[in-house]
């Protein structure tokens, strides 16, 4: 019997049940995922942490619509997220999540202002709308000077920013990271976990986050706990650092 956070009193926004996976290497099949339940809340910052191979990573690419479960649902917003179409899984994840990679995907060729700008115009905005959200984005995260710059001219902590600034630009509802400060030292992984904390109390969003770093405990409002695709433990963070302001732009 796992020990359970407290139930807060926000709707979960979004909810795994049963959820499980497998992958098959020849005629090995290997169990990652044993029948998970987590429901997470709107306006806070949930931390699961595990071991390399304790299936993180799986259960948020399940919950974020990039990797189909093989058993159980997730919900996300109320849409039971696999059981739509391909097309309608892409455009929700198109309209209402971000992402952070600890491999920070930047495309050598473009700005870092370029790189925000880009998937914004596939939601419709226009190419003015989108420079002055990327702008505001870029400020948003301490990098408005860097804005002109190449991924070559900026260090590891600038670019990990950069790529926070592009999944917060669009004011997504859900915000995942996965392993965001794996890449980063000391200094700049603090400051990318309380901008990923500030980000979830500015906006109200859902900020779901995996890692194997200690360091981005100090900054969760909640803590889950995962070993061999069974969760262990789920804790609220009593003593979970104050998030720093941030100004988060808003959609227009």
């Amino acid at each position: 019997m796992i020990k359970r956070a407290a139930t807060p009193s926000a709707p979960a926004s979004l909810l795994a049940s049963a959820v499980t996976r497998s992958f098959t290497s020849g005629s090995i099949t290997t169990r990652v995922l044993g029948g998970v339940d987590l429901a997470v809340q709107p306006g806070e910052m949930t931390l699961i942490v595990g071991p390399s191979g304790s299936g993180k990573s799986t259960l948020l690419a399940v919950m974020s619509g990039l990797l189909r479960p093989d058993g159980g649902t997730v919900h996300a917003l109320g849409c039971d997220l696999w059981n739509q179409p391909l097309e309608a899984i892409d455009r929700f994840r198109l309209e209402h999540c971000g992402f952070v990679f600890q491999g920070f995907n930047l495309f050598p060729a473009l700005t870092a202002a370029e790189q925000v700008v880009l998937p914004l115009q596939y939601t419709g905005l226009s190419i003015g709308a989108a420079r002055t959200r990327a702008e505001e984005a870029l400020a948003a995260v301490g990098l408005r000077d860097k804005a002109a710059l190449y991924p070559l001219a900026l260090s590891g902590g600038e670019k990990q920013r950069v790529a926070v600034a592009r999944a917060i630009a669009k004011n997504p509802q859900l915000l995942f990271a996965d392993e965001p400060t794996s890449a980063l030292d000391k200094e700049n992984g603090a400051n990318v976990a309380r901008l990923l904390h500030a980000i979830a109390h500015a906006q109200g969003a859902t900020v779901l986050c995996v890692s194997h770093d200690p360091r981005l405990i100090a900054h969760a409002d909640r803590v889950v706990r995962i070993e061999d695709g069974v969760l262990t433990s789920d804790e609220r963070n009593a003593a979970v650092t104050n998030p720093d302001p941030l100004v988060v732009p808003e959609l227009t």
